[in-house]
């Protein structure tokens, strides 16, 4: 507690209003010392509710970027759900590679089963067999 108003000593003033003059020095003391108690509190309150709020905002950013990670995602399987419904409903082409580093070891067959496959960017076509293969052509 510090003391805004002195309390008063001097012999000459009469007791009984010395002791009035004391009694209101406390007092305002006393209120002074209530007044500090009561700002100190505040700016407490006032650190805490800074510190809640910059954690809700750490919250909120985190939340943003797991928002627009999960949008990201979402938009990607959009687009394949697309190529798939294309591939299966208008006979698209689906070329699955684009996103496929270049693997030189892996092979591939120009040819499935003596069958000619060309692709024209519209579909697959596969072109006809050189060997007959239903029963009904076997027999022609």
């Amino acid at each position: 507690m510090v003391n805004v108003f002195e309390v008063e000593a001097n012999a000459s003033q009469d007791a009984n209003y010395r002791e009035h003059l004391n009694r209101n020095w406390q007092n305002g003391n006393t209120e002074f010392d209530k007044l500090e108690n009561w700002l100190n509190a505040l700016e407490s309150s006032i650190n805490g509710f800074q510190s809640q709020i910059s954690n809700m905002q750490r919250q909120i950013s985190n939340l943003n970027l797991r928002v627009q990670t999960a949008n990201n995602r979402i938009n990607e399987l959009a687009a394949d759900v697309d190529k798939l419904n294309k591939a299966v409903f208008y006979a698209e082409y689906i070329n699955d590679t684009e996103n496929v580093a270049d693997d030189t070891s892996i092979s591939t067959s120009e040819d499935i089963n003596e069958t000619n496959v060309i692709d024209d960017d519209n579909g697959l076509i596969i072109e006809e067999d050189k060997h007959k293969s239903l029963p009904s052509e076997v027999n022609d």
